[in-house]
């Protein structure tokens, strides 16, 4: 397909918005038309779209990677106490 097929002659016209060209109405000739609402079902049931999703389980954490989780949210604390002693001091000016 050539970018002669997809414009019509009254959008080929330069200037300054030549770019912005609005594709025709109808498809190229010696083409059927496609059904889009046909392709996206067909699309849809080859991936999987309409099948219920799958139970998600929560699975249980070994202890190191608990103490690492827990270590990260001490950290976020205490940055968070840290950026609140700063703006307090700008904030009061000392």
């Amino acid at each position: 397909m050539s970018r002669d097929d997809v414009f019509d002659d009254e959008h080929r016209a330069g200037g300054p918005c030549g770019l912005l060209r609005e594709p025709r109405a109808s498809p190229p000739s010696g083409r059927p038309p496609r059904d889009r609402d046909a392709d996206l079902t067909g699309i849809g049931l080859s991936e999987g779209w309409y099948e219920a999703p799958r139970e998600v389980a929560r699975i249980s954490l070994r202890p190191w990677q608990q103490a690492v989780f827990w270590g990260l949210r001490v950290y976020i604390v205490v940055m968070l106490a840290v950026m609140v002693v700063g703006f307090a001091r700008v904030a009061l000016g000392s």
